[in-house]
């Protein structure tokens, strides 16, 4: 024991001090559910009050396979926020089809990676581009752009070499403002605008993302029923895992959420809502054990639920990355994209 070492205090102080909200098995588990909810509502911070998303079009571009729009969208009254709008060029006149909300993750050019825009430095970039997959495959996708990443970092310049979401945490920490609270706050604006496309059934909302994308994909499902299904990707680590190892971006938690929790219970507040957990098995950000045990836990809560058929979990091969052809049956077979 190192007496002089932070990462020492925090692990003993978390072994002394556990999640107070653990879920055991034999508990009511709606109840449970909305005990955890509670307690999460009260960690979330100030945010602005929301604002009717009137939203600008900013231009319009027809490609191949689908337009794409980049809109504008007010969220409060003091910010905007960029998406691109992805819609199947074979969408007929009248016809609804299930819309998705396509979170980007730490990729160097954020909405514009995953909506797959052509210009040479993403294509050089070579990010996994899903939310373009989706829309190829007749979704409606909208894909929002996470402070920090194009379209949102005016900030930027000032930031330097420093952590880009380690230092807006700190500068709004001063105001009480948690940005993951922001960016839940984003998400649902941007559902708002998702689900009242023409184009767009609102009942049939599905969300996904890698990485960091996977962890908004968590949050927003667990703050917004309108979202019937969902893919987090490549973040089935513990926050308690990422303490010790001081690796955690700031944006990804919400403070002391280890007061009542971890990721496991988490995700387990989604149930009975279908979810595909996705992981890679090289994925390096992610603990073989923590991982084994996180979709245990799930599973359990899915049970408890009623509802294990609902929880898919997707192991695939490769590294810290989503699949779309792993994603895809799932979201076609809870969304109704074939009828």
């Amino acid at each position: 024991m190192n007496r002089l070492s932070f990462i020492d205090f925090l692990d003993r102080y978390g072994e002394k001090n556990k999640p107070s909200l653990l879920y055991q098995v034999g508990q009511d588990f709606g109840k449970w559910q909305r005990a955890f909810r509670q307690k999460l509502d009260g960690l979330m911070g100030p945010v602005p009050d929301r604002v009717e998303p009137a939203v600008e079009v900013v231009e319009s571009i027809t490609l191949e396979t689908h337009t794409r729009h980049l809109l504008r969208i007010p969220v409060n009254e003091f910010t905007d926020l960029p998406a691109y709008l992805l819609v199947p060029s074979d969408v007929k006149e009248g016809e609804k089809r299930p819309g998705i909300l396509a979170l980007h993750g730490h990729a160097t050019f954020g909405m514009e990676s995953i909506a797959g825009l052509d210009t040479p430095e993403v294509q050089q970039y070579g990010y996994r581009a899903y939310g373009r997959e989706a829309v190829e495959a007749g979704f409606v996708v909208l894909c929002p752009a996470w402070w920090g990443w194009p379209g949102r970092d005016g900030h930027i310049e000032r930031v330097g070499k420093r952590d880009k979401c380690n230092v807006i945490q700190m500068a709004a920490g001063m105001y009480g403002v948690n940005v993951i609270a922001l960016h839940i706050q984003d998400g649902q604006a941007a559902l708002d605008v998702l689900t009242q496309r023409p184009e767009v059934d609102p009942t049939r909302i599905g969300c996904m993302g890698n990485s960091y994308g996977g962890r908004t994909t968590m949050w927003v499902t667990i703050c917004d029923d309108r979202i019937r299904a969902c893919v987090p990707s490549g973040c089935m680590n513990t926050f308690r895992e990422r303490s010790l190892k001081l690796s955690s971006c700031a944006l990804q938690y919400l403070p002391g959420v280890l007061q009542y929790g971890d990721v496991p219970e988490l995700f387990s507040l989604i149930a009975p809502r279908p979810m595909q957990l996705m992981t890679g098995e090289k994925d390096g950000l992610i603990t073989d054990a923590d991982r084994d045990a996180m979709i245990a836990t799930v599973r359990r809560a899915y049970e408890a639920a009623g509802a294990s058929d609902n929880l898919d979990y997707a192991l695939h091969p490769g590294g810290h990355m989503l699949v779309w052809d792993l994603a895809e049956p799932f979201l076609r077979k809870h969304l109704g994209l074939d009828g």
